[in-house]
């Protein structure tokens, strides 16, 4: 029927509406299959499962106008079978060949497929998952594929690079093109976002964050959001489903459980060699067990020496332990922190900048391991950060732009903090620092020595005015200031300027001003602290928080020392903390017997006071502080009201479901999840810091 659209072709159109991010990887495969015949080569594309070397395969077929027949090397696991799977497909796309087999097939496919490509000029096979059919690998090296003629491609996908065997092969040297598979940059994973109908910046961060540029991962995030929420691939029930699924397709590549112990050990560090895991582990490591785990396909050789788990597979697996046996974990990374503290201690300064982001990922500020602290992007991309000339004003003034147009905020949103800024750097520019990815401005931070003339730039601005003018001077006194990152790189772009604060803070006393929850988190991982008598308001009513860090006569590592065993945590995450209170909330009588959550509450000096106001009830007490915080965040701007109000309606008045409570208040379900979210975060953190 003419005109008629067939469910196939609406499949096929969504497959590559999601299909996005592997231009790079399907150019080369293109100039590799389209190489003149005495450039043949087997193509082998490899990756860890998740990678998505299926899809770019499906990807290619698509792309290129040549007959190809495409295997699953699950179904070739000897070469009869192969020779079937082949010959199957073959006939299912019309090729007039016996459906009996014959003692001959091998020659007669190989003949066959040699002549249909000399008259179509070429032909592919594709071979998936082939580490699957290993088996026959020297059947085919040997004996099948010498018989095909040069316009017959071959297209090979497997977890692993083709080595060994196929190098020690007579012939077979050169004759191999390796092709490694990297994850999705971000401006990819938001094109896939976007075509599921994901628009909002906190939805996307919440995705790209979990699924660290992994297609299988991105997938998965994606459809838990568009089902529960944004903090469905946060918190709770959902994500460890999701970290079971994902560390189960990461097992596939073990032999046995002491492997996974291995990695779960490996998992804590950023970078980690036998000596470390031995130490933290306890127990010695053979040569040839380090050896087996150094060789999965998703551990990678460091360039600054040792061995890295892939971020994903890391973020993955750290979670997933995290939340099965809190208690072992946390009893290996108390073992792992005095080893790298005792590494840093040793080590001469100029290392220390990247030492102190390894010790605080082992440290596990939840925060700073989200946002890639030590850059997912160096591996590929060449990085570097250097100070700024006058020239980069041009850049900064474009990503002031962008980033405001993103609507992603960060230390100050309001446009009377950048004029400031501007006229510190006009004065001089050195005082800006500039990241670089492949040798193109790609984000910037501040970074300002507090002297006479600074200050009275300073007094100049009305947020921050009270201040600077009743602080004395102090020596090495500095500011850290606005961070801003191109849009499609963050957040993973912020993590490379922190490497850059590192590096600078020795010897200093740093201050910093927040307006928002998250980088409190942060900066109160890092060390500092907090200083209520500078705190200030935007003109739009947004609150600033100060926070300072003084490492004049410190150590740069000091503030992270380690609690003993048995001492209260003082240092509770707001994004813990917010968990903490909305179980308290939904179930009063619960609380009450729940000697755990009691006791955790109990650790916060507000809850605690009240409780021993109100005749020790807990449930009162909770209800009582976070009351009074709702009333503090109403008097804010417009954001912080509809935070507040979303927790009360739905927490504390409990008028009906989310759905209701966000229809309630005209917000989108995915805004609503997001305002309860930080909302939960920012009297999280008031509680904890009162």
């Amino acid at each position: 029927m003419v005109g008629m659209v067939r469910i196939q072709d609406l499949l096929k159109r969504k497959e590559e509406e999601l299909f996005v991010g592997r231009g790079r990887e399907l150019a080369l495969l293109r100039d590799e299959l389209a190489a003149d015949n005495e450039c043949w080569r087997l193509v082998h594309v490899h990756g860890p499962s998740g990678i998505g070397k299926t899809s770019l395969l499906r990807g290619l077929a698509r792309d290129l106008e040549i007959a190809a027949v495409t295997l699953n090397g699950e179904d070739c696991r000897s070469a009869d079978q192969f020779l079937a799977q082949l010959r199957a497909r073959l006939i299912e796309q019309g090729c007039p060949l016996p459906a009996d087999e014959a003692d001959e097939a091998a020659a007669m496919l190989a003949d066959y497929l040699n002549e249909a490509a000399g008259e179509r000029q070429r032909m592919i096979i594709f071979l998936d998952d082939f580490d699957a059919c290993r088996s026959i690998w020297a059947w085919l090296r040997d004996h099948w594929l010498p018989m095909l003629s040069v316009r017959v491609r071959v297209c090979t996908t497997g977890r692993y690079p083709l080595e060994e065997e196929w190098r020690r092969s007579p012939g077979w040297d050169g004759l191999v093109r390796n092709l490694r598979l990297e994850p999705l940059h971000r401006h990819a994973v938001d094109r896939y976002a976007f075509a599921r109908g994901i628009r909002e910046r906190v939805s996307r961060d919440a995705i790209a964050q979990f699924a660290k540029g992994m297609p299988i991962a991105l997938t998965l995030a994606s459809d838990a959001l568009l089902q529960h929420g944004p903090d469905a691939i946060r918190e709770g029930e959902v994500k460890r489903r999701m970290l079971q699924s994902l560390c189960g397709i990461l097992q596939a590549d073990l032999q046995d459980h002491c492997e996974w112990r291995l990695l779960e050990a490996a998992s804590l560090f950023w970078r980690f060699d036998q000596e470390l895991l031995e130490e933290v582990s306890g127990q010695r490591l053979s040569d040839e067990a380090f050896r087996k785990l150094c060789g999965l396909s998703f551990v990678d050789l460091s360039e600054e020496g040792g061995w890295r788990v892939a971020d994903a597979a890391r973020e993955w697996i750290r979670s997933d332990w995290r939340s099965r046996m809190p208690d072992a974990y946390d009893a290996y990374r108390r073992r792992a922190l005095p080893v790298l503290q005792a590494r840093m201690a040793a080590a001469p300064m100029v290392l220390q900048g990247r030492l102190i982001a390894e010790l605080l990922y082992v440290h596990d500020p939840e925060l700073l391991r989200g946002y890639d602290s030590l850059g997912r992007y160096e591996r590929v991309l060449k990085t570097k950060i250097r100070r700024a000339s006058g020239a980069d004003l041009t850049f900064t003034a474009r990503l002031d732009r962008e980033e405001d147009a993103a609507m992603t905020p960060r230390l100050l949103e309001d446009t009377e903090q950048m004029s400031g800024l501007r006229a510190i750097w006009e004065a001089e520019s050195s005082y800006c620092s500039v990241l670089e990815i492949d040798d193109q401005p790609a984000a910037y931070y501040s970074w300002v020595p507090i002297t006479p003339a600074t200050r009275r730039l300073f007094e100049i601005n009305p947020a921050l005015r009270a201040y600077w003018t009743a602080s004395p001077p102090q020596d090495q006194d500095v500011l850290f200031w606005v961070e801003r990152t191109l849009p499609h790189l963050d957040p993973s772009a912020f993590g490379l300027l922190l490497r850059g604060l590192f590096q600078e803070l020795a010897g200093q006393s740093i201050l910093t001003f927040v307006s928002l929850p998250y980088y409190a988190e942060l900066y109160a991982s890092l060390g500092f602290r907090r200083l209520p008598s500078a705190d200030a308001r935007c003109a739009d009513g947004t609150p600033m928080h100060a926070y300072r860090l003084d490492l004049r006569e410190k150590n740069l590592f000091e503030p992270l020392a380690i609690q003993p065993p048995n001492a209260p945590p003082d240092s509770i995450s707001p994004r813990e903390a917010a968990s903490l209170l909305k179980k308290a909330l939904m179930n009063a009588h619960a609380l009450e017997s729940d000697p755990k959550l009691r006791q955790s509450l109990d650790q916060w000096e507000a809850i605690k006071r009240r409780r021993n106001l109100l005749d020790g009830s807990m449930a009162s007490a909770v209800r009582e502080a976070v009351t009074e915080c709702l009333a503090k965040m109403s008097e804010g701007a417009e954001e912080e009201r509809l935070q507040a109000q979303a927790i009360r309606l739905s927490y504390m008045h409990r008028i009906g479901t989310h759905e209701v409570v966000a229809s309630r208040l005209c917000l989108s379900l995915s805004t609503y999840y997001r305002y309860l979210k930080k909302g939960f975060e920012r009297v999280a953190h008031e509680l904890i810091r009162a």
